[in-house]
């Protein structure tokens, strides 16, 4: 039997193995050493082996993008307006505006002396009370102006006058000496500022009807369909012949008795006060 020498089995063995496609043993790699000390070069690597190991390492993809959160895809999933609809919608407070008016009932317009009274009655509020309570000065409200000057001649005097004229001309009790409660007394609660133009005051004898028709009517709760139905309509209604009179200029409070039966003179000089039905 032949003995096959050592280095062609390597060589055999190295051969096999590229055939397959796979790699040659380490040591097929390096010079093969001969008996005589000569070397043989190994096998050369093939092109495909050599492709193989020089291929790079395919690099991994981008990690998947997180999903939005569910406030953020409902935001996203909402239908959009319309660029032609903001027109539309830019009036709608224009129309909110318009209904809220026609909603709202429109304020009766009060005319005559109550009209023109409430306005005046503007400048005495800081004493009596913008509802006539009371303050500073008397209450008007709930009847009180009523039982201080049942007749409305002695308020009209005592407006026009103010308390310093009253007082300068000794009068102690200005309006009814009976009042129930008590009598008022000239200046025992504040001073009456004289608001007539014979004593420098800033109000014309028109403004005095209406502020005094305001605090016996709309403040004092006369009922001008009741009790005070003749007084009203002579005084203090739209067309009551004392208002028309003073309006004209056909009287002034010296002569305006004359336009109403049964009245009792108002005139610009301090006079005491009257009880009712006097």
């Amino acid at each position: 039997m032949t003995e096959i020498p050592e280095h062609l089995l390597k060589r055999s063995k190295a051969a096999r193995v590229q055939a397959e496609g796979g790699a040659a043993p380490a040591e097929n790699a390096a010079a093969v050493a001969t008996p005589s000390g000569t070397s043989v070069a190994g096998p050369e690597t093939t092109p495909a082996v050599a492709a193989r190991a020089a291929a790079p390492a395919v690099p991994a993809g981008p990690p998947p993008p997180k999903p939005d959160l569910p406030v953020v895809a409902a935001a996203k999933a909402r239908k959009k307006i319309p660029f032609w609809a903001f027109a539309t919608l830019s009036t709608l407070p224009l129309w909110a505006f318009m209904y809220v008016r026609a909603l709202t009932p429109a304020t009766e317009k009060v005319s005559g002396p109550l009209g023109v009274g409430a306005t005046v009655f503007t400048g005495c509020s800081s004493c009596h009370g913008s509802a006539g309570e009371g303050g500073v000065g008397y209450q008007f409200s709930q009847g009180e102006v009523l039982k201080t000057f049942p007749r409305i001649e002695d308020q009209l005097r005592w407006v026009y006058s103010g308390s310093d004229a009253y007082a300068a001309a000794g009068v102690q009790i200005y309006g009814d000496p009976k009042r129930p409660g008590g009598a008022h007394i000239t200046k025992v609660k504040g001073v009456m500022p004289q608001q007539g133009a014979k004593y420098g005051g800033a109000l014309t004898e028109l403004q005095i009807l209406a502020v005094v028709c305001h605090e016996r009517y709309t403040l004092g709760g006369a009922d001008p369909t009741g009790t005070y139905l003749k007084e009203y309509d002579n005084w203090c209604a739209p067309d009551a012949p004392a208002w028309l009179a003073l309006q004209d200029g056909s009287a002034t409070f010296d002569n305006v008795d004359t336009k109403v039966p049964g009245a009792i003179k108002v005139g610009t000089v301090p006079v005491a006060g009257s009880s009712a039905g006097a």
